[in-house]
């Protein structure tokens, strides 16, 4: 068989309908932008608010904050898939927003400096910015490191990682899918007719994922989605409302918008540990990116994917903080997204880069993603997030689970849900130690390196069965 054919084959035998370097229609192309701004629209907006509205920062300087993270994470996406000077980048898929480690430490620091120092939130947000800022250049020496790094983040440690940002993540999806936060307030949260919304979208991307057709199955989140919304609109559980309310129509980003950085140094230092966090995630998002876009997962090529896709997040970490940003990382609810779609092109990342600017810039077209009622965006977080975990596990398999594995993974996953479960176990340990518990990917990640370096090592080839079942397929000779 000629290399051609090789390749022929290969792909006839590939899950994916697009691949890689695959150039897509346009419409299949904005299509697939779509599911992936759908999967994490809301996820990009939420973490500035959070953080803003607990400092109680002025509504419209927390639209500017949101602005901001939608603006940097379509630059940082667009620099990620075009992989600048062929070393800033992944070359992959790889969508960026501010990282979910940061807002409840963020919040506490922020508290803190207004207590203790009487400093007012823009002074404290200058604190906060300057500390990313610090980080963000931090994160990018990590980047730099990545084969000193990956001796101690292992394939191993990187599918438990991905394991528990899915895990940890479904949470999120639930709490939607019940009704949300704000369910919990006026009594409906759990209400069946929520979880029958959500129930549905579940089964119609399940429906809509088993269609022969291609394009039926690259659609399904969306159709799945917009099935719950319909039904949602016609029990009247969509407000309306929302499109009537004034709303800011056009934003600039403006350099040092709140003031110049300011600097803490028991900020920097109760911080300083989450941007390993980034570094962390970023190395189990990139491994599933390569995993679910059928690149590989070791040798020089993914290594070189991992230093540029970690070095582009703490640029542009450090770029956002300039403009009221905070600090960025490659999220995971897109790998979720490929392997539901089947399209793993790159080239999608420009339009969804380029269509979180527009976001940007326009901030009323978020609007129209505020209509979709909590149960129905929860039901389709429910299934994206699951999928990241089943990344995790594919991640794992690859390196094969013996008895060494075994007990790596048996500890880490077991501290890190320990963590998620039953966080109040350690509220009575200091500050620093409570801060590596609060996070259960922080907890489940360092604890799978620490076991992996005191664990003798040993050569493993992946047998055959887990190659079948880790593809799908029978193993080729």
């Amino acid at each position: 068989m000629s290399d051609a054919n090789a390749v022929d084959a290969e792909q006839n035998d590939s899950e994916l309908i697009y691949h890689l370097e695959d150039k897509p229609p346009l419409g299949q192309s904005l299509i697939a932008a779509v599911q992936h701004i759908l999967a994490m629209v809301i996820s990009v907006m939420a973490p500035p608010a959070i953080i803003a509205t607990a400092m109680g920062v002025p509504a419209d300087a927390v639209a500017y904050l949101i602005s901001i993270s939608l603006m940097f994470a379509g630059i940082g996406i667009i620099i990620q898939v075009h992989r600048v000077g062929g070393f800033l980048g992944s070359g992959m898929l790889s969508i960026q927003a501010v990282s979910f480690a940061f807002p409840s430490a963020m919040i506490a620091v922020a508290i803190s400096l207004m207590k203790q120092q009487g400093l007012d939130w823009q002074a404290a947000l200058n604190v906060l910015f300057g500390v990313s800022f610090v980080g963000g250049l931090l994160v990018m020496l990590g980047g730099r490191m990545v084969p000193l790094l990956r001796t101690i983040i292992t394939p191993t440690v990187s599918g438990i990682t991905v394991l528990m940002i899915g895990a940890s993540l479904i949470k999120v999806g639930a709490i939607d899918m019940a009704g949300g936060f704000g369910a919990m307030g006026d009594g409906s949260f759990g209400d069946p007719i929520n979880l029958a919304l959500g129930g549905l979208v579940i089964f119609s991307i399940v429906a809509f994922s088993a269609n022969k057709r291609p394009m039926i199955r690259m659609c399904a989140l969306v159709l799945g989605i917009l099935a719950g919304f319909i039904v949602a609109a016609m029990m009247g559980r969509v407000d309306w409302s929302i499109l009537s309310q004034d709303h800011t129509l056009f934003m600039l980003p403006v350099p040092f918008k709140f003031g110049f950085f300011a600097w803490d140094w028991n900020a920097f230092f109760v911080l300083s540990f989450l941007f390993l966090v980034v570094v962390i995630e970023a190395i189990g998002d990139l491994t599933a990116t390569s995993a679910v876009s059928e690149q590989p997962v070791e040798g020089e090529l993914y290594e070189s994917r991992l230093s540029g896709g970690i070095m582009c997040d703490g640029l542009i970490s450090s770029l956002a903080a300039i403009f009221g940003g905070f600090p960025m990382a490659t999220f995971s609810q897109n790998n979720g997204v490929i392997q539901l779609s089947g399209v793993a092109s790159r080239k999608i990342g420009y339009f969804c880069g380029g269509l979180f600017i527009l976001f940007a810039l326009f901030p009323v077209v978020v609007v129209l993603f505020q209509l979709l009622p909590k149960p129905v965006l929860g039901g389709a977080l429910v299934v994206l997030f699951g999928m990241i975990a089943c990344s995790g596990v594919k991640i794992l398999l690859q390196e094969g689970v013996d008895r060494r594995e075994s007990i790596i993974i048996a500890v880490s996953v077991g501290m890190g849900i320990m963590t998620m479960v039953v966080p109040d176990a350690f509220a009575k340990l200091p500050q620093m130690a409570q801060m590596f518990f609060h996070s259960s990917i922080v907890t489940a990640g360092v604890t799978a390196m620490i076991v992996n370096q005191i664990l003798p090592r040993r050569k493993h080839t992946m047998p055959k069965s887990q190659v079948e079942f880790l593809h799908g397929r029978p193993a080729k000779s």
